[in-house]
């Protein structure tokens, strides 16, 4: 149905201010306004709002076809609190009706603009704000467009690297979400695992968002956190007890539940029914981080070699099938499924053995793909191609972290004007820009793989190495380890074949295998820190074309010590700073670096490109006895990977 502009006959405009109610009309221009609301208050302050679907040309222009919520706030000082008022409005109509993610602000303060612009940065997962003006609102023409392509180039939406704890930016994975759910609402339990940045804490933060839907309450227990682990069995089901007790709302924190191991079981149990008895919903527990509280590779020892680990999961899962009447269960949450799949725990069977069916996260499928990257494109003012986003899904095999940070790079090499087609040729340039980085990232992640799950890591090495005669062993002799490397996203399996997922994961695996060596160490860190000494020497002098031979001179000066000017035999750009003959040390060049009249472009990043450099240049090998521990390796490849983003590709 064709959306044309104006006002449902519903919306009566005499409930609202004068200055509001004018704002609306002029809304109803490019909007089908739908609905009104009773203002509400925030503190001493007051706030309307409408609802309104944009017209089918406008939705085109801000990527959005359902209805959205305009607020208006009528006051010359615009409060950051006033932005709660966009969720008091939200909860008094059905969330499948709106579009959250994309929200108008008409604001009385004149900077509202710089404002938000501010509080964004600061607040990178809040949804998309277009702010203006009453002011601005009613003069002629498509003022809101206007607005919106001021306003959508404010962030980096690829760019966030953390946990997403919002549903605004949260692509795929929603059939895992909902299986999670189903499975909670009918009391059955369920895993979820994966490797490092692979989206497991995201995805935790949509199940919790979401349960309530399903019926169901969730709480979630950080079992990296040293308030867990360093808990024993008695004090951690002491906290469970107490976490639903919190999420429920209901009853006074437990203290103890007993002495002796009977006495905690039947206690806990106890508790427990009560809990349950008192809550209105079903109760989902969502362990995360699982390893910390598992035999073996637990952070705390009686975990890792004690009886905590059987005791605690022979009570809780007693109770799960006995006592519960399926109005608890739990979703255990890590980097490898070794708690289900162990037979035995010390000499003693299991508890949770089979206990819940093992899913690992999935990667993206094409469509979830073009829908994260043609979504949060548009509000970045870039489009990208089909072909392009097909591209992408490849290279990175559906890798949702890897593919936004190589989008981020894309924006980041795009000066000129937006909206931009994003050309091919760009986005080779952002591929290999990130590739370091990419490889860094992965080669962190195989680490935790080699350090906690060596035999998974030993065939993953054989592999890339070319013996593939194992892995097709493995698979009939002992499956889990080759389901762990096809349910991480390395390898994939076609027919009775297997395959490298992505070619990045092959380098990586390649580097982790030999990086332990104190060779290997010198040589990757020597070799990158020559290239991007000559980068930075390039850069240098590029901007010296730029400068007066006064102004060079003075920057030298200044910024050297008056023995290594003194020591110079010219200072012509051409001969300091060439690739071959340049008599400054990468010191020198971080000397220069910190004029702010050098590389201007560089802004608010020169103080972490100066330490970037530092960090680098203290890691000499006649000052460390040869050796490189691994601190230092992770702090100066840190270090090497912000200075080649910064200055590859220039």
């Amino acid at each position: 149905m064709v959306t044309r502009p104006g006002i449902h006959q519903e919306v009566n405009l005499a409930d609202y201010p004068q200055l509001v109610a004018s704002s609306i009309k002029s809304i109803a221009k490019y909007f089908y306004v739908t609905r009104s609301f009773k203002p509400v208050r925030i503190g001493n302050s007051e706030y309307y709002a409408v609802l309104a679907r944009p017209t089918d040309e406008f939705a085109v222009y801000i990527n959005a076809d359902r209805e959205l919520a305009v607020l208006f706030a009528n006051y010359s000082a615009f409060e950051i609190r006033t932005l709660e008022a966009f969720d008091e409005f939200y909860d008094n109509v059905d969330s499948a009706r709106i579009d959250k993610s994309l929200r108008f602000l008409v604001s009385a303060d004149s900077k509202i603009e710089k404002v938000i612009s501010h509080y964004l940065s600061q607040t990178p997962e809040y949804p998309i704000i277009i702010p203006t003006t009453f002011e601005d609102v009613q003069r002629p023409g498509n003022t809101l467009l206007e607005a919106t392509r001021r306003n959508y180039l404010l962030r980096d939406l690829f760019g966030y690297q953390n946990p997403l704890r919002e549903e605004t930016f949260f692509f795929g994975r929603q059939d895992v979400v909902n299986t999670v759910l189903d499975l909670a609402k009918s009391g059955q339990s369920s895993s979820l695992f994966g490797l490092r940045k692979s989206g497991k804490t995201s995805t935790i933060y949509a199940i919790t968002r979401k349960a309530k839907a399903f019926g169901c309450i969730a709480t979630l227990i950080d079992c990296q956190n040293p308030s867990v682990h360093a808990r024993d069995q008695h004090m951690l089901l002491v906290h469970v007890l107490n976490e639903v007790r919190k999420v429920s709302g209901i009853g006074k924190a437990i203290q103890t539940l007993g002495s002796s191991l009977p006495e905690i079981s039947d206690n806990f149990s106890q508790h427990m029914k009560s809990l349950l008895g008192q809550a209105k919903s079903k109760v989902l527990i969502v362990f995360d981080e699982i390893e910390n509280i598992s035999p073996n590779t637990a952070a705390s020892k009686h975990w890792r070699e004690g009886t905590d680990s059987i005791f605690f999961w022979q009570i809780l899962r007693s109770f799960i099938q006995s006592e519960s009447n399926g109005r608890l269960s739990i979703c255990l949450v890590g980097t490898s499924p070794h708690l289900l799949e162990a037979p035995q725990i010390n000499g003693v069977a299991n508890p949770m053995y089979l206990f819940s069916q093992k899913r690992f996260i999935p990667s993206l499928t094409f469509d979830e793909t073009r829908d994260m990257i043609e979504r949060l494109g548009h509000f970045m003012g870039l489009s990208f191609a089909p072909e392009l986003i097909a591209d992408l899904q490849k290279e990175y095999g559906g890798h949702p972290f890897f593919i936004r940070q190589v989008c981020s790079t894309v924006h980041q090499i795009t000066t000129h004007e937006r909206p931009t087609r994003v050309s091919q040729d760009t986005v080779k340039q952002a591929k290999e820009r990130f590739a370091s980085q990419m490889v860094s990232y992965l080669t962190d992640i195989l680490k935790q793989l080699k350090d906690f799950y060596p035999s998974e890591m030993d065939l993953l090495e054989k592999f890339v190495a070319g013996n593939t005669h194992d892995l097709q062993e493995y698979s009939s002799e002992a499956p889990e380890l080759v389901d762990h490397l096809i349910g991480y996203g390395l390898i994939e399996r076609s027919g009775v074949d297997y395959d490298i997922k992505f070619d990045a994961v092959r380098n990586s695996v390649r580097l982790t295998a030999t990086d332990n060596t104190v060779e290997s160490r010198w040589t990757e860190i020597m070799q990158r820190r020559n290239k991007i000494e000559n980068e930075i020497r390039s850069a240098l002098f590029h901007a010296s074309k730029s400068l007066k031979d006064v102004d060079w001179q003075m920057a030298l000066e200044e910024s050297l010590s008056n023995r290594r000017f003194n020591e110079l035999s010219s200072t012509a750009p051409a001969y300091l700073l060439s690739k071959k003959t340049s008599p400054l040390y990468l010191s020198d060049l971080m000397a220069l670096l910190k004029d702010n009249g050098i590389l201007i472009y560089l802004g608010d990043r020169r103080s972490d490109v100066v330490k970037a450099i530092d960090s680098v240049n203290r890691l000499r090998k006649d000052a460390h006895a040869n050796w490189v521990g691994d601190r230092e390796f992770d702090d100066v490849r840190k270090s090497l990977d912000l200075l080649e983003a910064e200055f590859f590709e220039i």
